[in-house]
């Protein structure tokens, strides 16, 4: 069965090129250039089966509540290109690093390993349709 995925990230040109190669690894991806598109595409039909989300206008912990809010079960997956150790400690403070109850994970690395972001999604994604429970997994 294929997933659907909803892939937030301001830059066109990278959004595009991960998005074509996602759609390639047999995904459906629906794309967001800013957080209240993406918002309007969670809201609508078909259900998105995971967030993906690069660039974000505001701070990141706000947007994953507006997720939360919406879309509780939705696992979210924040790429980034912050890899300093206040960057860390903010993400920590709003539970990236993390796939505990909250479904949420923080890849500090850009450009994205594409082998590596699509064996994490097809991960989160067997494992919230199998019902088990998130361990703790960090990158």
């Amino acid at each position: 069965m294929m997933k659907n995925l909803l892939l937030l990230e301001e830059d066109q040109e990278g959004r595009e090129a991960l998005a074509k190669v996602l759609r390639k690894r047999g995904f459906t991806v629906r794309q967001a250039r800013d957080e209240a598109t993406a918002l309007a595409i969670l809201a609508a039909s078909p259900p998105m089966d995971m967030v993906l989300a690069g660039a974000t206008e505001r701070d990141r912990s706000e947007f994953l509540a507006d997720v939360r809010e919406r879309k509780p079960q939705v696992p979210v997956i924040f790429l980034s290109d912050y890899c300093g150790p206040e960057a860390r400690l903010r993400g920590l403070a709003f539970g990236a690093f993390t796939m505990s109850r909250s479904l949420n994970f923080y890849i500090n690395m850009r450009p994205v390993g594409l082998h590596e972001l699509e064996r994490l999604i097809r991960i989160v994604l067997g494992r919230r349709h199998a019902g088990r429970g998130m361990e703790l997994i960090a990158a």
